[in-house]
């Protein structure tokens, strides 16, 4: 009697395959390779199952590759997704021609593996980050992604880490891609935009943190109409601007980021606006996060928010010291940020320095949207009211991190 109930199929068997499909392309590939050989219909449902895999260690537990073994239950053409953020010795690139979407970590990768980077061929990928490049990939690494002819389907480039070195382009190189909408660098040289963007005439995302000064003009061939959303960090943001906006007339979205120069925030913002009101009549929306450090040069920030249309949603942040952060889309000033001023003390004086930190990319690639400029309302300015609500926050952050005058002396 039980050698009868043991042969009767379980009730998964009992479904069709097309529902079989469905229930397996939402189940984990660590739960899904279970079924890989329990019968050849699963076999063959299965192996048309797309796989999207996060290989990774939580920080406190110790890497052991055997806890990858699964994954050679799959065949490499399944897989469509995969992030790879520690040592997975079996992996090989050149397998895994169906990728659409990779993100790397190059602290894991042998020299072999990162090889395979540079002349592996990848069709169908759509979207590539790379975190931690080596000093010594920089230049070449850049010129192979950009390559069409090997990722013909790319939209989306990412180079970002903790560990991250400039790239740079071959002066030879001089093929065009029209593919790539999305480019998101950890840091530019200035002098070498121009360059940049001529490669890439279709580009409408560009993110990228300028370490230095752009000292001056830039010359530009041409305009780039297709650019749209530009989040980029300057060091000199009043004058810098002004530099690159003038070749970008279709801007739709803007974000600067950087450090208010020693004087006047008022003349700051005022540079902007006139930036912006000449250059970018197109702009839906604008983002800042401006740093400032000094007693002297403040501003009312009613002033400030009735230069353009679109500084109305700027606010000052005070941290500690005297750090001020003004700010769009922020609630409070970030505690940790490159540009605080920390207070360092001596034996007979208190100084205060600078702490520059690492670029720390807003959002994880995987979230990004061409078209995310859209998403903000216009209705927060207060027709009755005017901008008195703004001002008055101003003024009680004000007093309620220094009770007095920063003129009187009191800092206590």
């Amino acid at each position: 009697m039980s050698n009868i109930i043991s042969s009767k199929p379980s009730r998964l068997e009992l479904l069709p395959n097309e529902i079989l499909f469905e229930i397996f392309k939402y189940v984990k590939p660590i739960d899904l390779h279970r079924f890989v050989g329990c019968n050849q219909r699963f076999n063959n449902i299965i192996s048309d199952v797309k796989l999207s895999v996060d290989i990774q260690y939580p920080e406190e537990e110790e890497e052991d590759e055997e806890d990858f073994n699964y994954l050679k239950r799959f065949h490499p053409n399944q897989f469509i997704r995969l992030e790879l953020r520690c040592r997975w010795g079996a992996f090989n690139l050149h397998l895994f021609t169906e990728l659409r979407s990779l993100k790397i970590d190059c602290n894991y990768l042998s020299e072999n593996q990162f090889n395979q980077v540079l002349t592996a061929n990848l069709p169908d990928l759509q979207r590539f980050s790379i975190d931690n490049v080596p000093n010594y990939y920089g230049k070449e690494l850049l010129i192979t992604i950009l390559d069409s002819e090997r990722f013909p389907s790319l939209t989306l480039c990412q180079f970002s880490g903790e560990f991250y070195y400039m790239l740079e382009l071959n002066e030879h190189y001089t093929s065009p891609n029209s593919k790539i909408r999305t480019l998101i660098l950890n840091r530019w040289d200035g002098s070498s935009l121009c360059s940049l963007l001529n490669l890439l005439p279709n580009l409408r995302r560009f993110e990228t943190n300028f370490l230095e000064s752009i000292s001056k003009s830039l010359k530009f061939n041409m305009h780039y109409i297709t650019l749209e959303n530009l989040r980029i960090t300057l060091n000199d943001p009043s004058n810098d601007l002004e530099k690159i906006l003038s070749c970008m007339p279709n801007l739709k979205y803007l974000r600067v980021k950087g450090k208010i120069p020693d004087g006047s925030v008022l003349e700051c913002f005022e540079k902007m606006a006139k930036t912006v009101g000449t250059y970018s009549s197109n702009l839906q929306k604008f983002d800042c996060e401006l740093y400032f450090h000094a007693w002297i040069g403040q501003v009312d920030i009613l002033v400030i928010q009735k230069l353009h249309p679109l500084f109305k949603m700027i606010e000052c942040h005070f941290g500690k010291l005297i750090n001020q952060c003004y700010a769009t889309d922020l609630t409070e000033y970030p505690i940790f940020n490159e540009y605080a001023y920390v207070e360092r003390m001596t034996h007979n004086t208190t100084l205060y320095s600078g702490v520059m930190g690492g670029y720390d990319s807003d959002n994880d690639y995987n979230n990004y949207d061409d078209n995310d400029y859209n998403n903000y309302d216009d209705n927060d300015y207060n027709s009755n009211n005017g901008w008195t609500d703004y001002g008055l926050g101003y003024r009680g952050n004000y007093k309620a991190n220094y009770g007095s005058s920063p003129w009187s002396g009191n800092n206590d």
